[in-house]
C-alpha cells in the first residue's frame, strides 16, 4: 500500500513536543526548526509499522535532536510514565503522550514562543498590577518518539497510511 504525505512539512502546528518514554524527556521545538532541518540536508529516511498491520504505516526522517535549532530537552521523571505500554496502539501511546504534555503544562514547565510582548505604558495598567503584555496564540503537534533519547534521533514524519482508519 501507498503511502501519502503527512506530516512536519504538510502540518499546521507551530509547535512540536516529542516525548521519549525511553528516557523520560520530551523535546520542544518550533515547527519551522524541524522543518527548516529536514530541508538543509539529507537525512535517513526509516520506515513504521503497527501491530497487526502488514507493510509500512509511516516512513520519516530520522534527526539528530541537535540539528534541530533552538531545541527544549524537558526531562519529567516525576510523570507517570507507566502509563506508557510498548505494546499498545499507537492511538493509545498517543494519547499518553498528550496527557505527559499537558501536565507540563499544569506544572508550569512547557516552553512556548511568543507572538508578541509589549511593556504596559500605561500607568493605570502598570498600577493595577500590568506590567507585560503577551501575546501567544500557538498550535501544538505532540508525538509519541518512544526512543529519541536512546536513538539521539527525532522521527520527524513525512508520510502515512492509516489501515485501521483509527483518528
Amino acid at each position: 500500500m501507498n503511502l501519502f504525505e503527512y506530516g512536519i512539512l504538510s502540518e499546521q502546528s507551530d509547535i512540536r513536543a516529542h516525548v521519549s518514554v525511553c528516557n523520560q524527556h520530551v523535546y520542544v521545538f518550533q515547527t519551522s526548526a524541524g522543518r527548516d532541518a529536514v530541508l538543509s540536508k539529507e537525512y535517513r529516511v526509516a520506515k513504521a509499522y503497527q501491530k497487526g498491520v502488514t507493510g509500512a504505516t509511516a516512513e520519516g526522517w530520522l534527526v539528530p535532536i541537535i540539528d534541530i535549532k533552538d531545541i527544549r530537552s524537558l526531562f519529567f521523571k516525576t510523570f507517570d510514565w507507566r502509563l506508557f505500554d510498548e505494546n499498545e496502539t499507537t492511538t493509545h501511546k498517543g494519547e499518553c503522550a498528550v496527557k505527559c504534555v499537558i501536565e507540563l503544562f499544569k506544572r508550569g514547565r512547557f516552553p512556548l514562543w511568543i507572538d508578541a510582548l509589549e511593556e504596559a505604558d500605561n500607568r493605570i495598567m502598570q498600577i493595577s498590577g500590568t506590567d507585560l503584555l503577551v501575546v501567544c496564540n500557538k498550535r501544538i503537534q505532540i508525538k509519541c518518539d518512544w526512543n529519541a533519547g536512546k536513538t539521539g534521533n527525532l522521527y520527524l514524519q513525512k508520510a502515512e497510511r492509516n489501515p485501521l482508519n483509527l483518528s
